[in-house]
């Protein structure tokens, strides 16, 4: 048994508080086209979980502060298969299957933490369901764990047999990721963050467009796929390779001034997720990815190609300091806020770049589709970018897919289709007129938003800097009763200054020092609440009396 790594902490308590929720189950659909041997896929997978050691992890939680993991031994695979061959709808039966093998629920106590289903369409025509959770898998895992697959069935059906990398496990990395010499350059990148988001301001506010969140995240959501076509970003890559940037910061550079339209923020800071590998674990399958607050100031008075620079820049300067996570930077920027979203960015714009496996299959063609919707987003709004050799393994990277997932508590359907609208044109204007000012194009399908970027923010979840929550007054000028929530808030916060109207996340508490304070107050008191009420009830006083009131034995 061995700890989380600090990604997997995330992801484990975002689970913890919202265990109905859907946002960390990641899927893909791999097709196979060709005299595909079905046991033989079989075998090839179980053999493959075998020698990956995250696929047969378990969550080890119950009753503790602090959950780990271990690896199950002997592992034995279940891959259902589904023959839709001669179904009155076959297109309608695979949807339906495919929307419960997605939703379905983990049980985090049980290996494995992925799941597949193999579905026969056709004679010679079939797909792979995978869906995985986000506590055992990132976006090259995936990869990864395919290839070393898709080798192995090559190697078996021309009757030879698998010479298996020999890679470092992922209890290897996360053991890596406590050690004196990964800690150190933790702490450096923490030391860069802070400088870097001296003075920014978190969250985007999109003015005109969505609504005020009430209460908690809920990770509710919806996803809308926009095609963007190889002809469009052909003229993306020339016009990158002319002015000495990246497509990703031409797509990343539009998707900022889309942000600053809408919002009236010059001053933007936006996720970025990042493999976050060091290079002896690039053939490693776990969870390693990590999401990393990139700060970016749009002047709309300047050339786009300039714009698409400086975004180059800021994103290589951010892989140089990836490691630092989200849990650090928050402790050290003092930023941590009572909603369950990230408290430095809400939302995220990444790339998806790992390709395709790219194994050559006797008699079969391989494609891939990812991310499918699971109705759960983990932000306000994220769009992923899949350009194609992501998803076709015989073809280059011609065209792209943004994926857009949205919180139904903050944008409609429409909502997003007009931003994804006005992305397209301004990108088809950036390719036309590179040396033009950003700000200047498709100002007929995006006008700029008239609210200022120093008015107040609309969210519900930004915090105001108090000293405590306007919680219950004190009787007679005092204390209004001896309080363990006191005393553990003290304890955990190491504050003597704190009272019994404190705001826990106003005062230095963030999401994973929670279970801490839970696990403090339980020392003292013997019983231990569910996590939800620190985010529902964050003094002590609105603590103490939510115990009173629903502790089946209070007395």
């Amino acid at each position: 048994m061995f700890p989380l790594s600090p990604f997997q902490q995330i992801v484990w308590l975002q689970q913890h508080l919202a265990p109905d929720g859907r946002a960390y189950h990641a899927s893909a659909v791999l097709e196979f086209r060709g005299d595909m041997d079905a046991a033989m896929l079989r075998k090839c997978i179980g053999d493959a979980v075998g020698r990956h050691d995250a696929m047969r992890i378990r969550i080890c939680d119950d009753g503790s502060t602090v959950a780990r993991q271990e690896v199950v031994e002997g592992l034995h695979v279940e891959i259902p298969e589904h023959d839709l061959r001669g179904a009155e709808n076959i297109e309608e039966r695979r949807a339906a299957l495919l929307h419960q093998h997605v939703n379905a629920e983990f049980d985090l106590r049980i290996a494995p933490l992925v799941r597949w289903a193999l579905v026969r369409l056709a004679d010679r025509h079939w797909q792979l369901f995978v869906t995985e959770h986000h506590l055992v898998h990132d976006g090259r895992s995936i990869i990864v764990f395919f290839d070393d697959v898709l080798r192995q069935y090559s190697a078996e059906v021309a009757g030879k047999r698998l010479t298996a990398d020999i890679t470092p496990s992922y209890e290897d990395y996360v053991r890596y990721t406590a050690s004196p010499e990964h800690r150190k350059i933790v702490d450096a990148d923490v030391e860069w963050w802070k400088a870097e988001l001296d003075g920014a301001k978190f969250g985007i506010e999109f003015a005109g467009l969505g609504s005020r969140r009430s209460g908690l995240f809920d990770f509710r959501g919806g996803q809308y796929r926009q095609a963007l076509p190889a002809g469009l970003m052909d003229r993306v890559r020339a016009v990158a390779r002319q002015s000495g940037h990246t497509v990703f910061a031409a797509l990343l550079a539009v998707y900022a001034e889309i942000c600053r339209r809408y919002s009236g923020q010059h001053d933007l800071v936006i996720g970025l997720p990042l493999a976050n590998r060091p290079p002896e674990f690039e053939r490693t399958v776990g969870m390693m990815v990590n999401a990393v607050p990139l700060r970016l100031a749009v002047d709309p008075g300047v050339p786009c190609s300039e714009v698409a620079l400086k975004t180059t820049i800021a994103v290589s300067d951010a892989i140089d300091h990836e490691s630092a996570p989200i849990q650090d930077l928050v402790r050290a920027l003092n930023s941590s806020s009572k909603g369950l979203s990230n408290p430095l960015f809400n939302t995220l714009f990444g790339m998806h770049d790992a390709l395709c496996p790219t194994v050559e299959v006797p008699g079969v063609s391989v494609d891939m589709q990812a991310p499918l919707s699971a109705n759960s987003t983990k932000f306000d709004l994220s769009v992923i970018v899949l350009p194609d050799k992501a998803v076709h393994s015989d073809s280059g990277d011609r065209s792209y897919e943004l994926v857009w997932e949205y919180s139904h508590q903050m944008f409609s359907a429409e909502d997003v289709q007009l931003l994804a609208t006005g992305f397209a044109a301004i990108l088809r204007e950036y390719v036309a007129h590179p040396a033009e000012p950003i700000g200047s194009l498709a100002l007929a399908a995006v006008a700029p938003s008239e609210r200022d970027e120093h008015e107040a923010p609309r969210s519900a979840d930004v915090v105001k800097p108090s000293a405590g929550t306007g919680g219950p007054a004190a009787e007679d000028g005092g204390e209004p009763f001896s309080s363990l929530w006191l005393t553990a808030f003290r304890d955990v916060l190491g504050r003597d200054d704190v009272n019994s109207a404190t705001d826990f996340f106003r005062a230095g508490g963030y999401s994973l020092l929670v279970p801490e304070l839970l696990s403090r107050y339980a020392s003292l008191s013997g019983w231990r609440p569910p996590i939800r009420w620190v985010f529902e009830f964050s003094s002590p006083a609105e603590l103490e009396a939510a115990t009173k009131a629903r502790r089946p034995d209070a007395v």
